[in-house]
């Protein structure tokens, strides 16, 4: 039974209707489905709200950047009052609130891809209403773009990492909207579905999205800025990620620095991330650096997350700052907080509440996709097979030291040094993302740094670095 109602609240809650009620009775789930999509308008409600239901706090406005992965990165403090966290933190995933995370993110992510699939199929229909030239692409291309990163999410955290065992076979491969099950899919297979969808993504994009096309639109739906949107580079620096993920670096590296020289995006300067005027009085605050943001996930939970679990006297606290040098810029998102013994604040989301500071800030966003990755992505699949690219690891990653005001390497570093800075830098760059667990979990490392930058480390257990399923799923026969 415990299976049976985990498929209705995968299927029957997408956040793009209200509270459920178009699915309360049978039938009247498919009129109201139909009804949602006799117009154009339905169309951009449906794909807004698979971006708010990704925005929640069991995603990305929460669990996945900040909650759950985080504190597997051993680089906090938890505090010790908050049991079922710091067993969560030493890789105990059966405690009460263990199983709330797994439930949250499974449920969720299965409960979003499904309103993609919804909407992917009525656009396929041949009653599908008429756009404005080249919005029906847009449109498709960034559903299934958002598809293929939720699914890959869950392959990054229910799998075991594709390195160990790419005939796993945990997650389900469903792409349509309707009662049935899954396909029960090995890694090897969703990864290769999820890169054919990316590649006609990027077919139905690279000549229709403004940000690569340079088309203008009337379409009120594209007047969001593309960054904010599962846009073309989006796709290609996905493709990047899942590349590098299962080894085939030449076409890592061909994503990564189509992106790295498409000259779309850059890095912020340092005055750009906190502008004063001649007083001191701050008039501007971006510590997400909105310039290099590939894809970023508009949403407001990041705030109050934030706020509550690292950003208080009572939350997780970042270790140490060895990592960062004196001048890293990255060292914006760190606060050392008097009023806790000078224990150290996780601020990259950080804004004041003052309605009257509103203008200093963008739109809270959550960071998806970023430039940074993609030198890190370059200079890693050269490292690894030397015929990948035509950029020397060495200086796709002294482009990011530069950037951020840290000590390069010298010219005749050799491969250990270099791999060892690409991991300082996954350490440095992606604080409050979520990526470095992912990082660790796809090289299966079996020590990692301990969080204090100071030479030692911790043991990891392959085991550590893959979520068990949900025990209803686990009834069901999903699974190994």
């Amino acid at each position: 039974m415990k299976s049976i109602r985990n498929i209705l609240y995968i299927l029957l809650c997408p956040i793009l209707f209200s509270a459920c009620s178009w699915l309360d009775v049978g039938t009247k789930s498919e009129i109201d489905a139909d009804e949602m999509f006799q117009t154009t308008e339905g169309y951009y409600t449906a794909l807004t709200g698979v971006y708010v239901n990704m925005g929640g706090t069991a995603l990305y406005g929460g669990n996945i950047p900040l909650l759950a992965t985080e504190p597997l990165t051993r680089q906090y403090t938890v505090p010790s009052d908050d049991t079922d966290r710091s067993k969560w933190s030493q890789y105990d995933y059966t405690t009460p609130g263990a199983k709330t995370f797994i439930d949250e993110v499974w449920g969720e992510m299965y409960n979003t891809i499904v309103n993609c699939n919804l909407l992917l199929e009525n656009l396929q229909k041949e009653d599908c209403p008429e756009f404005e030239p080249g919005v029906w692409e847009i449109l498709s291309g960034e559903a299934l773009g958002l598809r293929a990163y939720m699914f890959f999410d869950l392959l990054r955290i229910y799998n075991e990492a594709y390195s160990v065992n790419p005939e796993c076979k945990n997650v389900p491969l469903k792409k349509d909207f309707g009662f049935a099950l899954g396909e029960q899919a090995t890694t090897e297979q969703v990864l290769t579905s999820l890169v054919s969808d990316l590649k006609y993504a990027q077919e139905l994009l690279k000549p229709n999205d403004p940000i690569s096309s340079g088309k203008n639109y009337d379409n009120k739906y594209l007047a969001y800025a593309r960054n904010q949107r599962m846009n073309y580079y989006a796709v290609t620096a996905l493709l990047a990620r899942i590349e590098l993920y299962r080894g085939d670096y030449t076409a890592a590296y061909e994503y990564a620095d189509e992106i790295i020289s498409s000259t779309q995006f850059r890095f912020i300067e340092e005055e750009e991330i906190i502008e004063t005027d001649m007083y001191g009085k701050e008039l501007k605050i971006d510590r997400i650096f909105m310039p290099e943001m590939i894809f970023a996930l508009a949403n407001e939970n990041i705030l109050s997350t934030s706020r509550s679990s690292y950003e208080s006297l009572n939350g997780d606290f970042v270790k140490s700052e060895s990592c960062y040098e004196s001048g890293d810029v990255r060292r914006n998102w760190l606060y050392i907080n008097p009023s806790a013994n000078n224990k150290i604040n996780l601020i990259k989301y950080q804004r004041s509440t003052l309605a009257e500071d509103s203008y200093k800030y963008e739109v809270s966003t959550v960071p998806m996709l970023k430039l940074g990755e993609m030198y890190l992505i370059a200079a890693e699949a050269v490292l690894k097979d030397a015929s990948a690219g035509g950029v020397a690891p060495i200086e796709n990653l002294n482009i990011l030291k530069g950037e951020r005001n840290t000590t390069q390497l010298s010219t005749d570093a050799d491969a250990t040094t270099i791999e060892a800075q690409i991991t300082r830098e996954y350490i440095c760059e992606f604080k409050g993302e979520g990526q470095l667990f992912f990082y660790y979990k796809r090289r299966n490392e079996q020590s990692i740094d301990d969080g204090y930058y100071s030479g030692n480390t911790t043991m990891m257990q392959t085991a550590n670095y893959t979520w068990p399923l949900p025990e209803y799923e686990q009834d069901f026969g999903y699974g190994n």
